[in-house]
């Protein structure tokens, strides 16, 4: 299986992986997909995300007519629903939801989201207990030979639309940007851009981050950008290389190029998941396992580094 038509699947702030030994510089080992081999489909040049163009006419269409109904099953009601944990997204839900993104049917997507709502589901649940596993499903499927890497690509692109869609209900009780609060949110270079830093990303500007996203960097070009922009918190996700020293010198190089010499470094991924303790050994300051998760981390980073500028 090539490596590098992997990476996107790997949700870098959750999802496990295998690995060889980080100790001894070892690559990852990905699991074999079963059938032929055959080409790869992504060799098209593609956005920086990875992922294909969003339709706008569509979406906006969209944004007229559900999401506002969204919006309004999204409200925290005067007092909680007895059945509201019932709305909790089941298994068949991740499926169904898999099943529509890989059609690239946004419509059914947010048909299924709605009736969540309706039930008591509040979208930060949603986008945690649904729509990352749905994620993580598509490229089990790829996995699997069950669905071809067009179709993946196709689905992880209909999620990131359907994250978009939703926006205005999942930000309309945001926290007012505060200009001390940036933080910077890349893949390791080297490694392609994943849809978990999406959620990532809407996570942390819910809470009043101002956040970079989305560019997929070389070393130098993200050194570059921290020296020229001030950010109190840089967030690497990691999904699939193992080398503690590849990780441990964009880190260091990271931080000595950064105009905040009070930077905080969080990392991401399921080596760190699974190996908290190699954390400290890259350099990093803290480690997040999801997009909530991931906020409270940086909040945390941003105070105890601003006690040491």
């Amino acid at each position: 299986m090539r490596v590098e038509a992997s990476m996107m699947f790997h949700e870098p702030w959750a999802t496990a992986g295998s690995s060889d030994d980080p100790a001894t510089g070892g690559t990852a080992s990905w699991p074999e997909r079963a059938g032929p081999a055959r080409g790869d489909p992504l060799a098209s040049p593609r956005p920086a995300d990875g992922l294909p163009d969003a339709h706008p006419a569509l979406d906006d269409a969209i944004a007229s007519e559900v999401v506002p109904r969204i919006v309004l099953a999204h409200r925290p009601p005067a007092s909680p629903p007895v059945a509201a944990a019932q709305g909790a997204p089941a298994g068949a839900d991740i499926a169904t939801l898999a099943e529509a993104a890989r059609r690239n049917d946004l419509d059914a997507a947010l048909a299924l989201i709605e009736r969540l709502c309706a039930r008591g589901a509040g979208l930060e649940t949603l986008y945690l207990d649904l729509v990352s596993p749905a994620a993580a499903l598509l490229g089990q499927m790829w996995h699997d030979d069950t669905a071809s890497i067009v179709e993946v690509t196709i689905g992880l692109a209909c999620l990131q639309r359907l994250v978009h869609a939703l926006a205005p209900a999942f930000h309309q009780d945001d926290l007012r940007p505060d200009p001390q609060r940036r933080v910077l949110l890349a893949p390791l270079p080297g490694e392609q851009h994943s849809f978990a830093l999406v959620l990532v990303a809407e996570f942390l500007r819910r809470a009043g981050w101002s956040v970079d996203n989305g560019r997929v960097l070389s070393c130098a070009a993200l050194c570059d950008l921290v020296r020229q922009q001030w950010f109190a918190v840089a967030g690497l996700s990691v999904s699939c290389t193992t080398r503690l020293d590849v990780i441990a010198a964009a880190v260091h190089a990271l931080r000595h190029a950064s105009c905040n010499s009070a930077i905080g470094v969080m990392v991401g991924g399921p080596l760190f998941r699974d190996h908290p303790e190699f954390v400290a050994q890259v350099g990093a300051d803290a480690m997040a396992l999801d997009a909530r998760h991931a906020v409270v981390q940086a909040e945390s980073l941003a105070a105890l580094m601003a006690g040491r500028r």
